[in-house]
């Protein structure tokens, strides 16, 4: 698989270096690229946004002109397997979230909590068994396990892969979130199989009024350098599959120019995140475990 060339445009120092809290395995896939310069950058908020209360923070929205700039730290289990994401404010160094890896049936599931050792959960996010789709949920029941909807949790996030064979390209996905209702997220509960953020997805046109839906840029060919190219800015400086740019798509199925999530690795050792409007930080890190999370199809 191709090397994704970084086009940096951001003028901005580069920020400094923190290498004792953060792991990242260097590889074929993952060479230092070259540094080009061709197109305008992506647009992204120069207002960065300092977090106060984690646990209120984690589910709002992020305002807009603002950007939240943090990083993530891979625990790593036997045979190399990520076991476990922690969620740090790049500056502070503040953990916002850690999230825990577990086996079911037929599906994995991440416990998100507030806290590395203690289970301060604040959702939930679910995986088929091939990882090719993912579902963030809030604090409550499944309908599977309860009949009182005041109780039932709610769906904040539905991520899905394109499928790979034979892995011949990078991991391409949609993602979905509900829409605002009077600037507040609109409650979407399943209440049996035939609900949800998925179905809506495949099924409703009500799209920007029901939810807001996602893609990942797609990589431009460079026939100088024989590689696919992404613009990015300062944060991201370094070659990787897992680097990607999401924008949000309109009615008319086309991706729009500002960057909600930008996401990459800047060394061997940190990975960046950097969220804006309309994401909150839990829907956004949820979306950077399913791109880092295991796979078989994609």
């Amino acid at each position: 698989m191709s090397d994704i060339i970084i086009d940096n445009h951001d003028d901005i120092t580069k920020q400094n270096i923190i290498t004792d809290v953060h792991e990242f395995d260097n590889s074929s896939e993952q060479r230092i690229p070259t540094l080009v310069s061709q197109s305008q950058p992506p647009s992204l908020s120069k207002s960065e946004l300092i977090p106060k209360n984690t646990n209120q923070f984690l589910n709002t929205t992020i305002p807009l002109g603002t950007t939240l700039e943090c990083d993530v730290k891979i625990i790593k289990g036997w045979f190399g397997r990520h076991i476990k994401y922690n969620f740090y404010h790049s500056k502070t160094q503040k953990l916002l979230l850690s999230a825990r890896k577990s086996l079911c049936s037929g599906s994995n599931q991440f416990q998100l909590s507030k806290s590395e050792n203690n289970l301060d959960i604040v959702g939930t996010l679910e995986s088929n068994f091939t990882g090719t789709e993912f579902i963030l949920y809030s604090n409550g029941l499944s309908y599977k396990n309860s009949n009182d909807k005041k109780a039932l949790r709610t769906e904040l996030a539905y991520i899905n892969y394109e499928y790979q064979l034979l892995k011949t390209r990078r991991n391409m996905f949609k993602a979905y979130i509900p829409s605002f209702i009077n600037d507040q997220p609109h409650k979407i509960i399943p209440i049996d199989e035939n609900t949800g953020l998925k179905i809506k997805s495949r099924f409703s046109k009500k799209r920007n009024e029901e939810y807001f839906e996602f893609q990942t840029q797609q990589p431009i060919w460079s026939d100088k350098y024989q590689q696919f190219t992404l613009p990015f800015n300062s944060r991201v400086n370094s070659a990787s599959v897992h680097n990607f740019l999401l924008k949000q798509l309109t009615d008319d199925g086309k991706l729009t120019k500002n960057v909600a999530i930008q996401f990459g690795k800047f060394n061997d050792k940190i990975l960046n995140i950097d969220v804006t409007y309309p994401f909150t930080p839990l829907q956004a890190f949820s979306i950077i475990i399913s791109q880092l999370d295991n796979k078989l199809l994609i």
